[in-house]
C-alpha cells in the first residue's frame, strides 16, 4: 500500500475511532446519572459498544501492521516509543473495562465511569498525536521522497 492510501485509511480509521469514542463518553455519561434507570441505559449502551471496542484495541495492536508501520518507518524512536505506550494504555484500559462489563449492574456502573473517562481522553489524546505525527511525516518534504528513519 502506498503511503498516502495508508495515511488515507489511518484518518478514516481516527474518525470512526472517535465517533466510537463519542459514543462511549455519552453512555458513560448516562450511567453516571442519579436516575436509575439513565443509569441502566448507559450501561446497556456501553454493553452494546462492546465490538468498537474491541476494534479500537484491534487499533492499538496493529502497531506492526502494515498500516502502522509508516510510523515505525518514518518515526525517531522517542517518537514512535509514545505512540506505542498509547496504545499499550489504551489496550489495557480496554480490556479492563470490557472483563468488568459482564458484571457491573445499573446499581454498580458508576464505578467504572472514572476508568471510561479516562479511556475515553486517552483515545482522544492518542489520536490527536497520530494525526500530528501523520502530519509530521507528510511534511518531511514530501514523504514520497523521504527516507524512513528505520532504512
Amino acid at each position: 500500500m502506498e503511503p498516502r492510501e495508508s495515511f488515507e485509511h489511518l484518518r478514516k480509521e481516527h474518525l470512526e475511532i472517535l465517533r466510537l469514542t463519542e459514543q462511549i463518553q455519552d453512555a458513560l455519561s448516562l450511567a453516571s446519572r442519579e436516575d436509575f434507570p439513565m443509569r441502566q441505559k448507559g450501561l446497556t449502551d456501553l454493553r452494546a459498544l462492546h465490538h468498537g471496542l474491541i476494534g479500537i484495541s484491534q487499533h492499538c495492536g496493529s502497531e506492526e501492521g502494515i498500516l502502522e508501520s509508516e510510523y515505525h518507518h518514518y518515526l525517531d524512536g522517542q517518537k514512535y516509543e509514545r505512540i506505542s505506550a498509547q496504545h499499550e494504555g489504551i489496550s489495557r484500559l480496554i480490556a479492563s473495562l470490557l472483563k468488568d462489563l459482564p458484571l457491573v449492574t445499573a446499581d454498580s456502573v458508576v464505578e467504572v465511569v472514572p476508568r471510561g473517562e479516562d479511556l475515553v481522553a486517552q483515545i482522544r489524546e492518542h489520536v490527536a498525536y497520530e494525526e500530528e505525527m501523520l502530519g509530521y511525516i507528510e511534511n518531511l518534504g514530501a514523504w514520497s521522497k523521504a527516507r524512513p528513519v528505520s532504512a
